[in-house]
């Protein structure tokens, strides 16, 4: 087995050793109809975002051809029909790898990164698909089903062509352009917006003046929300950047989405919650359709160096060296219960980081914010705290923020088990919601209407509802007998499953929730939306995929 570019040579050396190296699927120099149906397969994995070079498409081509060249058949035409026989095998294991698992197992290259369930590699039937008595049948079924992998297929498919496409740079402008505005890039950008589908010349005129009506104005602000961007209307360097990401860009962001979406399908679940981190926001997905989406902030972007730091870190293992790491992972988890009034006790790290600074600027920063302080188990006076303490390697403080206004988890945590102790919750902290880029947390995801979310889990699922949970973190509700009702009701409510102001509220089912990472998918409207790669996981898995 002399053979080039056999990626399986091992493990296909074992395979005919046992059969006694008969061949399984070029029995003789009839195979025209196999062979061809066979790279009609291959041939569409350009569809999928891959190489169908990976799978010896023009190999197999040139083999078997060779092997029926001749009407009168010598020694070198065997071997060419043996050669084909080999790439066959070979190509159909690997493409049918590929089609169910992924092209790379994302634990390994992604490491901590992506904590999502994978199949287990020891449960993988390497041979399953040379067992199978319907090949084509087989390779049929394995073909992913979702919604959405099948839309972003078609994506890629619109995308190609504009390939080989000439993509001029549109110029950003020397200042914002607003509603009324005149400018000779507004041209521009017309003819870009109708190539990306943006704008139907077909139903829409459009005004060829470069001037900024409001029209445009409302094209642009579509484009905008597709693009994650501000939906202002205003054309900035934002948007123009937007506009200026080439086909070869696009393409290569859907090959990731792919890739991502045959190493998880969680489409068959009935009900979930899912967090598209590039995307900063959370959906409520219902048998198959979005309910409800809301913004949320995850956690900030690993520095430049990190790598480097952390390699330095496992070789010291001195704390001094460890980087920070607050890039919320991908994972998979079941929101069981609510925190309703919720303390904060701080992480070491979060010690170190910033209220150590805190403390040496103002003394009284702790009391003034609502935080007790214990050391050994017994409360302190916060102004006994010592700011270089939190600078040590074992810091002797723990540190809580009580219940109220300013509490950084708002007034209510959504809880599920996770090896991050990272949770959903409310914030005090409005601003970052408007930012275009919200990867400002600490890691746990930041949720902006806490009580949308908190409404839909406690529908049917709990003892609580959402007015008793409204007045229980202090909002008002205009219904005096629903308030009468609570006041009757709270103490049992409460039973077992509070401290302090700090309630617990158990559900009845656990709801399934996916913390996901992908920057190009097709929305419920049709069109592609892409974000930026605020993880730069992207260029990762891309490198694998070239």
């Amino acid at each position: 087995m002399d053979l080039p570019g056999l990626f399986y040579k091992d493990t296909l050396k074992s395979f005919y050793a046992a059969r006694n190296y008969k061949p399984l699927f070029i029995k003789s120099f009839e195979e025209q109809h196999f062979i061809d149906s066979l790279l009609n397969f291959i041939g569409k994995a350009d569809e999928h975002g891959l190489n169908i070079n990976w799978y010896h498409y023009n190999q197999i081509k040139t083999e078997f051809s060779l092997s029926i060249g001749d009407s009168i058949k010598h020694h070198g035409q065997y071997k060419n029909l043996a050669n084909a026989e080999l790439l066959v095998c070979d190509a159909v294991l690997r493409y049918a790898n590929h089609i169910k698992y992924g092209v790379v197992n994302p634990k390994a290259i992604l490491y901590d990164r992506y904590n999502l369930p994978v199949p287990d590699s020891s449960n993988k039937d390497l041979f399953e698909p040379l067992k199978k008595e319907n090949l084509f049948k087989y390779l049929n079924e394995i073909q992913p089903k979702s919604k959405k992998y099948k839309l972003l297929q078609g994506a890629l498919r619109r995308l190609k062509p504009l390939a080989n496409f000439k993509w001029h740079k549109i110029p950003v402008p020397s200042k914002k352009i607003i509603l009324g505005d005149s400018d000779s890039s507004l041209t521009q950008i017309n003819e870009r917006l109708i190539t990306l589908g943006f704008i139907d010349t077909s139903k829409i005129r459009i005004n060829n003046s470069a001037i900024y009506d409001s029209l445009m104005l409302n094209t642009i602000k579509k484009f905008q929300k597709v693009y994650g961007l501000v939906e202002d209307g205003v054309i900035s360097k934002n948007t123009i950047e937007k506009l200026n990401i080439t086909p070869d860009e696009y393409i290569d962001k859907i090959k990731v989405s792919l890739e991502r979406f045959r190493w998880i399908d969680y489409s068959d679940t009935a009900s979930y919650i899912l967090v598209n981190i590039p995307d900063f926001r959370l959906y409520l997905i219902e048998n198959g359709k979005e309910k409800f989406d809301i913004t949320v902030c995850t956690g900030r972007k690993r520095y430049a160096g990190f790598e480097k730091q952390y390699l330095l870190y496992k070789r010291t293992r001195r704390w001094q060296n460890k980087p920070d790491d607050w890039e919320t992972p991908t994972m998979y988890g079941e929101i069981s219960y609510l925190v309703l009034n919720p303390t904060w006790t701080v992480p070491v790290s979060i010690m170190r980081e910033e209220i150590s600074a805190k403390i040496r600027k103002d003394s009284t920063y702790l009391q003034s914010t609502n935080f007790k302080v214990y050391k050994s188990g017994k409360e302190i006076d916060p102004l006994e705290v010592n700011s270089h303490d939190l600078l040590k390697a074992n810091i002797p403080y723990t540190i809580v923020q009580d219940p109220g206004a300013g509490n950084a988890l708002g007034k209510i945590k959504f809880m599920f088990a996770n090896p991050f102790g990272i949770y959903l919750h409310d914030t005090p902290t409005r601003a970052p919601f408007g930012y275009q880029n919200r990867a400002v947390s600490h890691g746990c995801i930041r949720v902006e209407k806490p009580l949308q979310l908190a409404e839909y889990i406690l529908n049917n699922n709990s003892k609580w509802n959402i007015d008793y949970l409204k007045l229980e973190v202090g909002n008002k509700i205009n219904n005096n007998s629903v308030v009468e009702e609570f006041r009757k009701k709270r103490n049992e409510l409460r039973r077992n499953s509070s401290y302090g102001k700090t309630t617990e509220v158990k559900l009845n089912k656990k709801i399934h929730l996916f913390v996901d990472y992908y920057t190009a998918w097709v929305d419920n409207r049709g069109y592609l939306n892409i974000r930026d790669d605020v993880y730069d996981q992207d260029k990762i898995v891309l490198g694998y995929l070239k």
